[in-house]
């Protein structure tokens, strides 16, 4: 049992010396920070499409002379107006109000176009800008252009549409008696005109 306790004490105090060589050990390093991932890009923001323009209630002139015939249906700045030539070409123009400026731009590459929506049937003409700075469509004489002015006198829908710049649409109301007149006035326009024969 003595001899236990003496070789115990023995080998305590062999490790006695190594007590400062432990010390002077340096500790492990601590292991590196790694930086928090980057977050990821925010995801680019897609610019919202601007609502269309509800349609605006719009109203009908005629003028009917021996040197006139010509109807308009205008609610404000926004104006659509159908003229029947001498020689019985039909000069429909369109103005998008304040976007004017957009839609002659925007005509240059890509001509914008009048929609219309009336009496169940659907149709639509590109618009060209004129000399003068209008928007405009031209329409050969014939049946089919007369049957499709009269669709827009009884009422109807028309859209007038050029990217990027915001529609304008009209709401035709039917023109009553008043259309009915002119309406006389475009049809023998249209067939007397010079060149006025069907191509439809």
């Amino acid at each position: 049992m003595r001899a236990y306790h003496v070789n115990g004490w023995r080998r305590a105090l062999a490790f006695v010396p190594l007590l400062p060589l432990l010390a002077c050990v340096p500790a492990p390093a601590p292991a590196p920070e790694t930086a928090p991932p980057a977050p990821a890009p925010a995801p680019a923001k897609v610019q919202a499409a601007k609502p269309p323009r509800p349609p605006l209630d719009a109203t009908w002139s005629f003028a009917v002379s021996e040197s006139a015939c010509s109807a308009h249906a205008s609610a404000g700045a926004t104006t659509l107006a159908i003229d029947i030539a001498d020689d019985g070409t039909v000069v429909i123009e369109a103005a998008p109000g304040a976007d004017a400026p957009a839609y002659l731009r925007a005509a240059r590459h890509h001509p914008p176009l009048l929609r219309v929506a009336a009496e169940g049937e659907t149709w639509q003409w590109r618009l060209r800008a004129n000399p003068a700075r209008r928007l405009e469509a031209r329409l050969a004489p014939s049946k089919a252009a007369l049957a499709r002015i009269l669709l827009m006198l009884r009422g109807g829908i028309v859209t007038m549409s050029a990217a990027p710049a915001r529609d304008h649409a009209l709401r035709l109301a039917p023109a009553g008696s008043s259309g009915a007149a002119w309406f006389a006035c475009a049809r023998d326009r249209v067939r007397h005109g010079a060149g006025a024969d069907d191509h439809s």
